[in-house]
């Protein structure tokens, strides 16, 4: 048995952020323990190499998705290593508007508004691009870059956004505001992806009070007489007891904390009692509430233009591949679309953009063309494609237990399109792609429609192919959210879960609303602001 004063259970955006600043403080005994590995391969640590790994079970954790009727079937993946999502993601870096987090004020939660969150961004960020907008950081530990990919057609395709109301903007992540602008990714000034292990973990592995277990699954929190007092893991066989003299924090990401709180006995109780499982703390919200972004993408036929599709094939490939490792540069240095835009759409605010459209040079394998011929998604041919998400999505999902045995995943119902609000939305979007595809600045370049083609005309058609092609955007939040009472929520203002001591949830799912754009920058900030709170109660 080993004792700590906090343990972190996972590695991931949030948890390496909290390890960071407990640890800042000598006194503080931290124990970080993380499912999967140290995350060091050579295509983690190149921004472009990711989709060299994806879905390798060494780096990715799968749940299982229930499909609609209609819908595409599919499962989910989130990361799994030191460094979590942070280290398999796309490196897109968006902070969310400020509505987004002065709602959760609203909803009661004090401490959560965005002059507080934008304090958080500001202390972390490094970001020295040019016309950056006045309140970002420059001095933190996360460096972020923005797109330096140049050609005609991204000229075109910024004009292009521009005909349909999303003006320039030197910072795309500029407060209260809607336009397109050069894509933002944790990417550092060399080229090499920035997970949260390397910008905040990494510069303290000397410190002596943290100490990292990597290879190791957490079963159960251990609760005695109402009060969180530690983890039981098990690593190679081996069960092993860790005791917390202050807090058990759960960082496990928005699938796995509710499934680790219904594995300790924390959830609806009739669900838990189903499963021959304890009961300790009756939250019926536990593993419910689940927001994810909607993603769909429409390509088309390039003309005109050698596109990069190309660039990853035969001597091209690598070309680029000894540029990289020589220079840092290059387009494995880079990963997903330069271009990236945000706009409110119809009846939303103009400064509180609920749709994110990005746009690239560069086309993948169709739905239909992998179903024919299963295999690698990459083609050689040129393309452009369009990708975007419903940001703020009325229709709410869950995630439950199928067993009480931690090594089976929990089935994930993400429930796209049960409000009919989610759908409406979708067809905005698409319609949104098509005139940017037709506007006078893109005409030189734009070719055939490959998905869904240009036959799809009419709204059913159409509505008929987006259920094949719309998926979740991996950015879900809400299963243990945030609230005022454990009718509704799970965990309260400060992080603590409802009706048992000493034990946080520090992750995106405590996010009591879905935040406006991708939740690797926003889960960072939420994990800012929660060590805050910690060190503040200690005091």
């Amino acid at each position: 048995m080993a004792e700590f004063d906090y343990i972190i259970v996972g590695a991931g955006s949030a948890g390496c952020v909290l390890a960071n600043r407990l640890t800042a403080d000598p006194r503080n005994r931290v124990l970080l323990i993380e499912d999967g590995g140290d995350n060091q391969h050579p295509f983690i640590k190149m921004a472009g190499g990711f989709v060299k790994i994806m879905g390798n079970p060494e780096f990715f954790r799968v749940f299982p998705m229930e499909a609609r009727p209609g819908m595409r079937p599919g499962i989910h993946t989130y990361g799994r290593g030191l460094g979590g999502s942070s280290a398999i993601n796309g490196t897109w870096y968006l902070p969310g508007m400020p509505k987004d987090f002065d709602g959760w004020t609203q909803r009661g939660l004090p401490g959560w508004g965005w002059d507080e969150i934008a304090r958080c961004y500001a202390r972390f960020e490094s970001y020295r691009e040019p016309g950056a907008h006045p309140g970002r950081g420059r001095d933190g530990e996360l460096q972020v870059t923005a797109s330096t990919y140049e050609s005609p057609v991204f000229d075109a395709l910024a004009a292009g956004f521009g005909t349909q109301g999303m003006p320039w903007l030197d910072d795309i992540t500029t407060p209260n505001t809607h336009g397109v602008g050069r894509s933002q990714y944790t990417v550092d000034r060399k080229g090499v992806r920035e997970s949260a292990y390397k910008a905040f973990v990494m510069p303290i592995l000397s410190r002596s009070n943290l100490t990292i277990a990597t290879h190791t699954a957490v079963k159960r929190v251990l609760i005695e007489n109402g009060r969180a007092t530690g983890v039981l893991t098990e690593a190679h066989g081996e069960e092993r007891i860790h005791t917390a003299a202050a807090e058990v924090i759960v960082s496990a990401g928005v699938y796995g904390s509710p499934q680790l709180l219904q594995l300790s006995g924390i959830g609806a109780g009739a669900d838990l009692q189903a499963l021959g499982l304890p009961v300790i703390s009756d939250l019926p919200m536990v593993g419910r509430q689940l927001a994810d972004h909607t993603k769909f993408g429409v390509s088309f036929d390039l003309a005109n233009h050698p596109g990069t599709n190309r660039e990853f094939f035969g001597w091209r490939l690598y070309r680029n591949a000894i540029q990289y490792f020589l220079t840092g540069t290059g387009h494995l240095a880079r990963v997903g679309m330069p271009l990236t835009g945000l706009i409110a759409s119809e009846g939303v605010d103009a400064d509180w953009p609920d749709l994110q459209v990005a746009a690239a040079p560069f086309a993948m394998r169709t739905v239909n063309e992998m179903a024919a011929r299963p295999g690698s998604p990459l083609t050689p041919n040129p393309g452009l494609t369009f990708s975007g998400y419903h940001l703020r999505p009325r229709s709410r999902g869950s995630i439950r237990l199928t067993s009480p045995d931690f090594r089976d995943a929990p089935v994930v119902d993400p429930a796209i399109w049960a409000d009919p609000y989610d759908k409406a939305k979708s067809l905005e979007l698409f319609r949104l792609f098509r005139a940017i595809a037709a506007s006078d600045p893109l005409k030189a370049f734009i070719g055939t429609e490959r998905m869904p083609g240009p036959d799809v005309q009419d709204e059913e058609a159409i509505t008929a192919e987006l259920a094949k092609m719309v998926e979740v955007g991996l950015h879900g939040t809400g299963t243990c959210s945030m609230g005022t009472d454990r009718a509704t929520s799970v965990t309260d203002a400060r992080a603590r879960v409802h009706g048992v001591g000493s034990l946080r949830v520090v992750d995106c799912s405590i996010m009591p609303t879905p935040v406006s754009g991708n939740t690797n920058g926003p889960a960072m900030a939420v994990a800012e602001r929660a060590a805050e709170l910690i060190l503040e109660d200690v005091r």
